[in-house]
C-alpha cells in the first residue's frame, strides 16, 4: 500500500472542510446580518457558488507552500474548469434578482391556472 502525500491528506481534509461549509452557508448568511463589521466576507462565504471555488484556491495556496509555485500552476494549468465555471455562472445567474421575480411570477401563475380546475 502507497502512503498518503501531505498534500493528499490536506486536500481530502480541504474537500471535507469545503463539503461542511457548503452546508453551513445558512449560517454564514446569518452571521452576515448579525456581524455587520464583517458583513462583506461573511456574506461571500454564505454563497454556495463561492463554497468550493475558495476552498479550491485555498487547496492551491497549499499546494504552493508546500510543494512550489511551478507544481501549483503546473496543477491548475492540468485542469479544465469549463463545466464548474458553467455551473458558477448558471448559479449566479438564477440567484439574481430578475430571475427569481420571473420564477416567482411563473410559480403564481401555474398556481392560480390549477386552482382554477
Amino acid at each position: 500500500m502507497v502512503p498518503y502525500t501531505t498534500i493528499e491528506l490536506i486536500g481530502a481534509s480541504l474537500f471535507l472542510i469545503a463539503i461542511i461549509h457548503t452546508f453551513s452557508t445558512k449560517y454564514f448568511e446569518h452571521l452576515a446580518h448579525v456581524h455587520k463589521r464583517f458583513s462583506g466576507i461573511l456574506h461571500l462565504l454564505g454563497e454556495v457558488e463561492v463554497v468550493f471555488g475558495f476552498w479550491a484556491m485555498v487547496l492551491v495556496l497549499f499546494i504552493f507552500g508546500i510543494e512550489g509555485g511551478d507544481i501549483a500552476v503546473n496543477y491548475v494549468d492540468t485542469r479544465n474548469f469549463t463545466e464548474p465555471m458553467f455551473v458558477f455562472v448558471i448559479m449566479v445567474i438564477a440567484g439574481t434578482r430578475p430571475i427569481l421575480e420571473l420564477s416567482k411570477k411563473i410559480v403564481l401563475l401555474i398556481f392560480k391556472f390549477h386552482s382554477f380546475k
